[in-house]
């Protein structure tokens, strides 16, 4: 562990700084498009695993499919013949040792699948996880998700081809023994606690039966038969002894008069609540594996936290074993990093749960504090809920409490709640106390001193002025400010804050290497680049340097990120280290190489980066890094792409700003090319003007004119949006700009491609063309209607997967053992796409089948023979490389078919670096390949991506 994240207007227009004022009759609302981009970029990511994980047990990072709904955890580990759920809970703590624990298995076994393929795939999307196991010629396919919305772990069941399966369910208790056994009606109660049992460890029941079969009970272990073609459902009901005093009837209750209609409303509930998760936010980048790193720790987010919940330990709700730390709440960083991820992503309500067991601890904290001479809060380095700890040892540090307050400030200094606010401000108030008499008054250098504090665990003294607790208290103080302010409390107190936040010590420095850089402290620890970024955590969390500060202290800190070099990819420091060097301005392209590092090699399939500190603490490495570079509010001053690398195109949507404000843009060409904010509480925005000249504002719609100056502060009410563009610019085209996909400039060099094949995208450089060079055309002739060959054309206003427009492609096969069409689409020969080692394809498909088109036969599946391709500059192909999609499908046109379904929407994606690194893309194509077949087929592709 780390040793310590209809509208009257009325308008006034002049230079910077001058007011925008205006006047609603009606709030206005948020732009929706929003929504559909994060929907469509979240839909694209998945993990994948061809054989089974390995880390499972070792009470880490876990390498599994993961599932979870902020309470309940699965991790799915073993091949089908002895396939083991593991379930925890965030509430599954000890009473005795403070210890989370495991809370039970589910264990599936298909004794006659033995030896089968393995397939698994966790859709972050839906939250889900599917899998399939092939053996000579029988598929078994498998479906599991925790319910978003009750105590519901469902898996169902489909077997084809073969013969009878016999599948057993076995319930276990968290170590993996047999619990005590009961049935209730038809279901099969397995009661399971944690450690002992005894006192007041929590009890739970997991309420299991089956639907859609018939099922045998013997022991511990539901059994059924699958016949070739038949479904079954699994349903388990869990409910801990936290949740509910009646907790073994409650389970019984989720299960026992289930429908497969019911499952299904379920399944319909889980997955609206999780498209409205991912609708609050996204990010759109070139670097896919970091923007679906993004995506992925969103993802593991909401999996662990959730409102009314017991709040995630160190490794989240994916209890195993006995887990390092105790998974307890580390309160030197470790609690806190995770949710930091919740704040600039927008995600809020995934905080909710965090306050509890800090507030818990306050009594036991005066307690401490009086004890030790202090006044105020001391808080020692594991809590546990319920105001226990599972480790009271102080390790000489002073900074936990302040540590723990830094997601309470920020919370309120994003969203500016003043309910939340009053909720935590008597507690900040006495973690202020403590502060207020701890620091030294040194007379001679009018300043407050920080001693015997130590930055690292368990460091002698004497450690005077960390760095790390000169950030955090001055974050503290100034939230108490800003607090005391906004619910108009303490106004004599709030005095004594101000004196001592302009008068706390300056931070440490020291010279290395002939560079000036920040030293952990004044006197005591100097500079250890140990994979901690001690030096750096006064810049984030603590939010003393940052691009407004003043130029010689603005230096050093980007010579202290430089300085740390194994902080990217340390055991502890990740979690805050990105954020901290994007704060400062660091070598953008620098920071994105080693995000892209994070999300490849520091990754697990699951999208869990994972390092040697506390596990989900590395959910705030990509989330957090990333929002820094794209968008900066911290010091009150709301900046755009502040830290982006040159030449590299992005966009975002609603990420949040300090103040309440959402904030959507773009970036193409090195320009911004728009802003909107959504100002949902009101006040004043400011903002570092992007453009050279003038700012045309929109306000709620109208045009208010232009501002001018380096920055600007327009008046705000809540509700209201602003467009804002350089002047001139038509607010027609800031809107058409917003529900745009990333673009790629034609003509331009760049590492990325991306065309949703609307009016404002690159335009195909060729209409119905064969590439003859690239694949040619062998007894395909057209669909119809006169058609003399094949086509691949853009169509507007028929089916489309965003947007209007998608390609088409049709033609109609004539039989004879080469039947396939390829078709040229995008010219890229004038500017090669380079591939690398982590570019990604990614498009949708809907292949039609007479149900849409009477253009193709009944029973047809020809549609399905069809994939994006790609002739590099030697003249090879993509699907003759080898390259698989990430179902682990052939990419070649003749190998999907029967593997998209028609008439819906497919996704794929191809790693393009496997096998393909070295070559360089000179033309996108899109070929039917279907050997002996006759007849039409038909259908659309949009989204079209390279990045």
């Amino acid at each position: 562990m780390q040793p310590r994240k209809a509208v009257s207007v009325a308008t006034v227009i002049g230079l910077a700084c001058t007011v925008v004022t205006t006047v609603l009759t009606h709030p206005a609302l948020a732009d929706p498009v929003t929504a559909n981009q994060a929907w469509r970029i979240a839909q694209q990511y998945t993990g994948v695993w061809t054989s089974p994980p390995t880390q499972l047990t070792g009470g880490g990072s876990v390498d599994a499919p993961l599932l979870g709904n902020g309470d309940i955890g699965v991790a799915v580990g073993g091949s089908i013949n002895n396939q083991t759920l593991y379930v925890g809970k965030n509430d599954f703590f000890s009473a005795s040792s403070h210890a989370i624990k495991p809370l039970g298995r589910v264990v599936l076994k298909a004794p006659g699948l033995s030896g089968a393929s393995y397939k698994v795939v966790q859709d972050i999307a839906h939250a889900e996880v599917d899998g399939t196991y092939t053996l000579s010629g029988q598929t078994l396919t498998t479906s599991s998700w925790v319910d978003a919305d009750a105590g519901l772990l469902v898996t169902s069941f489909a077997l084809a081809g073969g013969s009878a399966q016999s599948i057993g369910v076995t319930l276990q208790n968290g170590s993996g023994g047999a619990p005590t056994v009961t049935t209730t009606g038809n279901d099969l109660d397995a009661d399971v606690y944690a450690d002992t049992g005894s006192g007041s460890d929590p009890h739970a029941r997991m309420a299991a039966r089956i639907i859609g079969q018939s099922q045998t009970v013997s022991g511990n272990t539901l059994n059924m038969t699958l016949q070739p073609g038949g479904t079954a459902t699994l349903v388990t009901g869990i409910v801990s002894s936290i949740d509910n005093s009646s907790w073994q009837s409650a389970a019984d209750a989720l299960v026992q008069n289930l429908t497969q209609t019911d499952v299904n409303n379920h399944n319909a509930s889980h997955r609206a609540w999780w498209q409205s998760y991912w609708s609050q936010s996204y990010v759109e980048i070139p670097d896919k594996s970091v923007e679906k790193s993004w995506y992925g720790s969103l993802y593991l987010l909401a999996c662990v936290s959730r409102s009314g919940k017991y709040a995630p330990g160190l490794w989240g709700n994916w209890i195993t074993g006995n887990m390092n730390w105790n998974g307890d709440y580390h309160t030197n960083y470790n609690y806190e990093a995770p949710f930091y991820a919740a704040l600039s992503t927008n995600h809020i309500a995934q905080m909710d749960a965090y306050d509890q067991p800090v507030l818990d601890w306050q009594s036991a904290g005066q307690a401490l504090a009086t004890a030790n001479g202090y006044s105020g809060v001391y808080y020692p380095v594991g809590l546990s809920p319920k105001g226990t700890s599972a480790d009271t040892n102080l390790h000489n540090q002073k900074s936990n409490a302040a540590n723990l307050a830094s997601d309470m400030v920020m919370r309120f200094e994003y969203t500016g709640d003043t309910a939340y606010a009053n909720k935590v401000y008597p507690w900040l108030k006495q973690v202020g106390l403590f502060w207020q008499n701890y620091l030294t008054w040194d007379a001679a250098n009018n300043r407050y001193v920080i001693s015997n504090d130590a930055p690292h665990e368990d460091q002698s003294y004497p450690q005077t002025n960390s760095g790390m607790s000169l950030g955090l208290v001055h974050l503290l103080l100034q939230g108490l400010i800003d607090m005391s302010t906004a619910l108009g409390q303490d106004a004599a107190t709030r005095t004594t804050w101000q004196n001592i936040t302009s008068h706390l010590s300056a931070l440490p420095t020291m010279t290395l290497n002939g560079q000036t850089i920040l030293r952990e402290t004044e006197v005591g620890s100097d500079f250890i680049n140990d994979g901690n970024d001690i030096d750096a955590q006064a810049i984030y969390p603590g939010g003393l340097v940052g691009l407004d500060s003043d130029r010689t202290l603005l230096t050093t800190a980007q010579n202290t990120v430089g300085a740390l070099t194994n902080s990217w990819h340390g055991g502890n420091a990740p979690a805050t280290f990105y954020a901290a060097a994007a704060r400062v301005g660091y070598n953008a392209a620098t920071i994105m190489s080693n995000l892209d590092n994070e999300a490849t090699s520091q990754s697990y399939p699951n999208m869990a980066v994972h390092h040697g500190g506390g596990g989900i603490e590395n959910i705030n490495v990509t989330t957090s890094g990333l929002d820094e570079m794209l968008l900066q509010s911290f010091q009150k001053d709301i900046k755009f792409f502040p830290d982006w690398p040159a030449n590299t195109n992005a966009k975002f949507g609603d990420l949040l700003a300090y103040g309440n404000f959402a904030i959507s843009s773009s970036i193409s060409g090195n320009a911004v090319q728009y802003a909107r904010v959504v100002s949902r509480s009101g006040g004043n925005l400011t903002f570092t003007n992007p453009w050279s000249g003038s700012v045309e504002v929109y306000h709620n719609g109208t045009d208010a004119g232009t501002m001018s100056g380096s920055k600007i502060t327009v008046a705000t009410s809540a509700g209201d949006t602003l467009d804002l563009a350089p002047a001139g610019t038509p607010l027609a085209t800031i809107q058409s700009e917003l529900t745009q996909p990333l673009q790629t400039s034609p003509g331009t060099t760049s590492s990325s491609f991306s065309s949703g094949f609307e009016s404002a995208d690159q335009a195909p450089t060729w209409t119905n063309t064969v590439d003859t060079a690239g694949g040619g055309l062998a007894s395909v002739t057209g669909l119809c209607c006169g058609l003399t060959g094949p086509e691949a054309a853009v169509r507007t206003g028929e089916t489309s997967h965003t947007g209007s427009g998608a390609l088409m492609y049709s033609g109609s096969g004539q039989g004879g053992s080469a039947v396939h069409a390829y078709m040229e689409v995008y010219d890229l020969s004038g500017s090669p796409l380079a591939i690398g080692g982590g570019k990604t394809l990614s498009y949708w498909i809907y292949p039609q089948s007479n149900a849409t088109t009477t253009w193709v036969a009944a029973g047809s599946g020809n549609s399905s023979c069809v994939a994006v391709d790609m002739v590099f500059t030697d003249g090879s192909t993509l699907r003759d490389s080898g390259a698989v999609n990430q179902n682990g499908v052939n990419v070649h046109p003749a190998q999907q078919c029967g593997h998209l379904t028609l008439d819906t929407w497919n996704h794929i994606t191809v790693n393009l670096g496997t096998g393909n690194a070295n070559k360089k893309i000179g033309r996108i194509t899109v070929g039917y390949d279907n050997p002996n077949s006759t007849g039409g087929y038909r259908g659309y592709i949009d989204d079209l991506s390279i990045g």
